[in-house]
């Protein structure tokens, strides 16, 4: 028969107890059923089983085999199998029970709530518990993030954190930290070189501001320029999208709008594209205000506003890519 180890009902009951709780009842009824074996006397353990019972018919069987057991101080002992066969994981298994004691014996070698066991049914439980959390580990292993790249092209809008009202325009070379946005890759390069565009002493490094007509406009960071290939809401592009994000503050000491021909993207081949009627309002309306811009390009700014966030969607053919954003007669490389 082997070494034998005790078996205790007691610390068997509560494992059962704390599966339940936690939700695996798997675990628990494969407990409990084998304790039903173990301890038939026992009216905890069908009450256990009830409690995690796989079928109406099982529940209702545990619970007329919890009702006809008398509760008694005193133990039982039950009448055992020479061995038990419990349901595991890897199917069924035999269990070998230590022979029963003589009446003298259990008078004067009992424990209250124990008996003795072979060693397999608490390396099976064991076992059973293991495969459990390895299953569980592996279900959380997250998943492999794809490398980004330059240009953010992507199918959701972007996460642009606001700039929000300062008290002062930029300084020259600012830089601004917020939330990584998703960067998928560049549009594909055309087959023909580029052709020389607008002198560069007109373009603006990322981070300075031009000044039009009492309006300061700045393109903060790369991150601020992205493009969507699929419709945002209501919204719809005969190509796709490009977005920028522009920090612009109104110096005027009166209330007014800005112009709808001061901005425009340039493509690889001179064309130039200018702003959506309305799509920046709509823009905001759909997601939300001061997350993804302050002012739409539509919305008056006040007085010496400050910088204010403003959300500009282009509408650019699929197979073109886009090189430059004006803002008057300077702009910004997108390249």
């Amino acid at each position: 028969m082997g070494d034998e180890v005790p078996f205790d009902l007691e610390q068997w009951l509560h494992r059962g107890a704390q599966a339940a709780r936690r939700g695996d009842v798997v675990s628990a009824r494969r407990i409990f059923c084998a304790l039903s074996r173990l301890a038939p006397h026992e009216r905890r353990v069908w009450i256990g089983l009830a409690r995690v019972a796989e079928t109406a018919a099982e529940r209702d069987e545990a619970l007329r085999r919890a009702e006809n057991i008398l509760p008694i101080e005193t133990e039982i002992h039950p009448t055992l199998p020479p061995s038990l066969a419990v349901e595991g994981e890897g199917g069924v298994v035999e269990l070998e029970l230590p022979p029963r004691l003589a009446p003298a014996q259990q008078r004067t070698e009992r424990q209250p709530h124990q008996r003795r066991l072979g060693w397999l049914l608490p390396a099976m439980l064991l076992l059973i518990a293991a495969g459990l959390l390895a299953m569980s580990l592996w279900q959380r292993q997250p998943a492999t993030s794809l490398p980004s790249s330059q240009f953010p092209i992507t199918n959701l809008p972007p996460t642009l954190a606001a700039i929000g009202p300062l008290p002062m325009p930029l300084p020259t070379e600012i830089v601004v930290m917020t939330p990584v946005v998703p960067a998928p890759s560049l549009p594909p390069p055309t087959p023909s070189p580029l052709p020389t565009l607008t002198p560069e002493l007109h373009t603006r490094a990322l981070g300075q501001l031009i000044t039009y007509d009492q309006w300061q406009i700045g393109l903060l960071r790369r991150e601020d320029v992205v493009m969507i290939d699929s419709e945002l809401g209501a919204i719809r592009p005969a190509g796709r999208f490009l977005i920028a994000l522009l920090a612009v503050s109104n110096e005027a000491p009166v209330e007014r709008v800005l112009p709808t021909t001061l901005f425009a993207v340039e493509d690889e081949i001179g064309q130039r594209y200018t702003p959506l009627s309305d799509a920046s309002r709509q823009y905001l309306d759909q997601f939300g205000r001061g997350l993804y811009g302050d002012l739409a390009l539509e919305d008056a700014f006040g007085p010496q506003s400050g910088l204010r966030s403003v959300p500009v969607l282009f509408d650019l053919p699929a197979n073109r890519a886009p090189v430059r954003l004006w803002a008057g007669d300077e702009g910004w490389l997108l390249r």
